[in-house]
């Protein structure tokens, strides 16, 4: 298994159990076309540093973002969740790759239709795809771009505060 994949993997399951949501990765196979389409609509976040470019999105069955605790309610829908569970993940797959000297700089979450996702996919020189299972329906974060292995340099010494720490500006 990939160090990336790693890396996404425990990030997502963190982030749902942290909202009360059993979570388990499935297997996803080869990331196959027809396995690899978001449902409408998905939720994605660029980002960029030295040997890292590209975009995360991630999709989720309506009651999945029912069944989060801790969420307030959603009378317009759920899309400013998932943008903002979207940003929580690239947040904590961004805390885990500066452990590895990779300082991420990453966008804003936008609303994609998946059709936008695929199309913007098909550009990008690799592509990982995620799927989870849930009581309430599947988790789907597809990971494109141009990746470098080769600069994961793991160190003990974060460049980021820890959860819990105080930041003085």
């Amino acid at each position: 298994m990939r160090t990336i994949d790693v890396l996404v993997q425990g990030a997502t399951v963190e982030l749902f159990h942290f909202y009360g949501v059993a979570i388990a990765p499935a297997d996803t196979g080869d990331c196959r076309e027809e396995a690899r389409l978001h449902i409408d609509p998905a939720s994605t976040i660029d980002f960029f540093a030295p040997g890292f470019c590209g975009v995360l999105a991630l999709s989720a069955n309506p009651g999945v973002f029912r069944a989060m605790k801790g969420l307030p309610p959603m009378p317009e829908g759920f899309s400013d969740w998932m943008r903002e569970v979207a940003n929580q993940l690239m947040g904590k797959v961004k805390s885990r790759l500066a452990r590895f000297q990779i300082s991420l700089q990453t966008e804003l979450p936008q609303l994609r239709h998946p059709s936008d996702v695929e199309r913007r996919h098909r550009s990008c020189k690799q592509l990982f795809c995620y799927s989870f299972r849930t009581l309430k329906g599947e988790v789907f974060v597809t990971l494109g771009g141009d990746f470098d292995d080769g600069s994961l340099i793991f160190s003990n010494a974060s460049p980021l505060p820890l959860d819990g720490k105080v930041i003085l500006f």
